[in-house]
């Protein structure tokens, strides 16, 4: 397994017994249709096939994980990783990753406050 130059991850050896079975693409999707399934999807994806390598060499990458087909697309920013996975599969379902972090985002929420209330 590794990283082409495009910025696809190889998925030789990928089983995709892992992935939900269905009779056709328009059925996996609809086993997909909701937001938490596909994230538990790709988060199981991505543990067991790119997690170990990716947190050693790609650290603070992203990577959107195609939860039909298992493969994976990095890029510095976001919309890179997304980018080059629906030009490799315009119809793909993915879920986001940031490596070796908990979320792809992290939000931040100053908290602004007037004492003024209190002398009021």
């Amino acid at each position: 397994m590794g990283l082409s130059s495009s910025g696809i991850m190889d998925t030789e050896g990928w089983d995709p017994k892992t992935i939900p079975p269905a009779d056709s693409l328009k059925a996996m999707k609809n086993q997909f249709s909701n937001p938490k399934r596909i994230a538990d999807a790709g988060e199981r994806i991505y543990k067991t096939k790119f997690q170990q390598e990716l947190e050693k060499t790609a650290n603070g990458k992203f990577v959107a994980i195609d939860v039909i087909s298992g493969s994976a697309s990095m890029g510095e920013t976001p919309e890179q990783a997304l980018n080059a996975a629906r030009k490799e599969d315009p119809k793909g379902l993915f879920h986001l990753i940031r490596v070796g972090f908990s979320g792809a985002f992290q939000l931040n929420h100053a908290l602004q406050s007037s004492t003024d209330w209190l002398s009021r």
